[in-house]
C-alpha cells in the first residue's frame, strides 16, 4: 500500500506543477471559442480608422494650412490694423 502512495504521491506531483500551464491553456481555448477575441478585433478595426482619419486630417492641414489660417486671420489682422493706425502706431 506504502508503494502504491509513493507512485501516486510522485505521478500526482508533476501535475501540480502544470496547474497554471493547463488552467491558462483551457482560459485561451474558452476564449477564443466563445468569441471573445473579436472584441479586440473591433478595438483594432476602429484604431486603424481614427489612424486614417488622423492621416486625412494632417495632410489637409499641411496642404492648406496656409489658407486656412489667411481666412480665420485676415479679418483680425484687418480689424486691429484700423485700430493701430488710429493710434498712430
Amino acid at each position: 500500500m506504502d508503494k502504491l502512495r509513493v507512485a501516486v504521491a510522485s505521478a500526482t506531483a508533476g501535475v501540480a506543477d502544470l496547474r497554471p500551464v493547463l488552467m491558462w491553456r483551457s482560459l485561451l481555448s474558452r476564449a477564443t471559442a466563445t468569441g471573445e477575441n473579436q472584441r479586440g478585433q473591433g478595438l483594432a478595426e476602429y484604431a486603424l480608422i481614427l489612424a486614417g482619419i488622423a492621416v486625412v486630417a494632417i495632410a489637409s492641414l499641411i496642404f492648406l494650412g496656409g489658407t486656412i489660417s489667411e481666412l480665420f486671420w485676415a479679418p483680425i489682422n484687418a480689424e486691429f490694423g484700423l485700430i493701430l493706425s488710429r493710434l498712430g502706431i
